[in-house]
């Protein structure tokens, strides 16, 4: 299989379909690739908020407009990974693993994946009560114990959805304070079943069958704690999805792809957007406006 278009966007969350999107309105023939699933982890939050479209009150529906809107547009969707990415004389090469694809101009919109607490037992217990998603998993745990590990926007948010399921929710911050929003703060001071741990981090999960238990250690005294639970949600952060690139791509220590305001990355005709360029704010906002200006941009390109 094989395609020649003007604009090809790699990666189908809010930054890539909106990305998609601006470049078709401008009339540029664009593909969109993505390998798992349209929209990314928004489509994991039952509720925005805030939500940058009033009309959209889940990431799900959010998402899924864009897909529509981006099907009447013309954009052809590819439901394949792209592999790696070629410069060519008159544009980039993009390979999946059933053929290639060439376009003057690519966007990057591969997003992040949430960063792992990297602890025992983590991994062979995800999806027996580790976690990524309390919208999918809460109910799951209702009436028990449950660990949220963060204290930025995320973690506050998905604890406040915990709250209204399990009989207790145990936030794990290694600050001393939260970063998230002074109101998610307040809204979560508000749930007689929500207990906070600040200077505090995870060692190790524990369980058979399941989770059982998590290890924790004071960061300013090392002393260790045990808090039985059945779920760990662990919210502590992203990393980039842009070890796919090419070395002419430049990326910050973080791994996340240096781009000029225009959005366009080191290597002509590429450019990046949302979560996995550096500078991009952590709002859905964010990641729409990225989509929208690298659209438009890689649109009025022209070969490097």
């Amino acid at each position: 299989m094989t395609g020649t278009y003007d604009v090809i966007v790699v990666g189908e969350g809010l930054a890539g379909l909106s990305a998609a999107n601006e470049a078709a309105r401008c009339g540029a023939r664009t593909a969109s690739f993505e390998a798992v699933l349209f929209g990314g982890l928004v489509t994991n939050v039952t509720v925005l908020d805030p939500s940058p479209d009033a009309a959209c009150a889940s990431g799900a529906d959010l998402a899924a407009g864009l897909v529509g809107e981006n099907a009447d547009l013309g954009v052809h969707g590819v439901p394949e990974q792209v592999g790696a990415l070629v410069r060519e004389a008159d544009g980039w090469r993009v390979s999946t693993d059933s053929g290639t694809h060439r376009a003057r101009a690519v966007i990057v919109a591969t997003g992040a994946r949430l960063r792992a607490l990297g602890v025992p037992g983590e991994a062979e217990l995800t999806g027996r009560g580790v976690s990524s998603c309390a919208d999918c998993d809460g109910p799951l745990h209702r009436g028990r114990e449950v660990v949220v590990a963060g204290g930025g926007d995320s973690a506050l948010q998905e604890a406040l959805v915990l709250a209204e399921f399990c009989a207790r929710v145990h936030v794990i911050n290694r600050g001393e304070t939260f970063s998230a929003r002074p109101d998610l703060a307040a809204r979560l001071a508000g749930h007689a079943n929500v207990s906070v741990l600040h200077a505090t981090v995870i060692e190790a999960i524990d369980g058979r069958d399941g989770v059982q238990r998590v290890v924790l250690a004071g960061v300013r005294d090392g002393v260790r704690r045990e808090i039985p639970c059945s779920g760990v949600f662990a919210y502590v952060g992203l990393e980039p999805n842009a070890a796919w690139l090419p070395e002419a791509v430049r990326r910050d220590p973080s791994g996340r792809v240096i781009t000029d305001a225009a959005l366009l990355s080191s290597a002509p005709g590429v450019y990046a957007a949302g979560a996995v360029r550096a500078g991009c704010g952590g709002t859905l906002a964010d990641a729409i406006r990225d989509g929208r200006t690298a659209g438009r941009n890689a649109a009025a390109s022209r070969p490097g």
